[in-house]
């Protein structure tokens, strides 16, 4: 067992969200307030790919969205 701490590198953070990693363990951390959590380096690419989709489809659903309700809006005959 490994009692030596691990010496993290902070990739990335901000307002209560934190992303580090760790060359010995070779694990990235994602800690969002209270919550950590410790990923193998595969395992946080895909989950990182897979935020990135749904970032981009949600961001197309609420431009959508938006046209959709100024088109609404603009047909009203007063």
């Amino acid at each position: 067992m490994n009692t030596t701490p691990c010496k993290r590198i902070v990739l990335s953070g901000s307002d209560g969200c934190r992303v580090s990693y760790c060359e010995d363990c070779r694990v990235a951390e994602i800690e969002v307030g209270a919550l950590s959590l410790r990923l193998e380096v595969h395992a946080f690419n895909t989950l990182a790919d897979v935020l990135q989709e749904a970032a981009a489809k949600l961001a197309a659903f609420n431009a959508a969205r938006a046209d959709y309700e100024r088109e609404v809006g603009s047909q009203h005959v007063h």
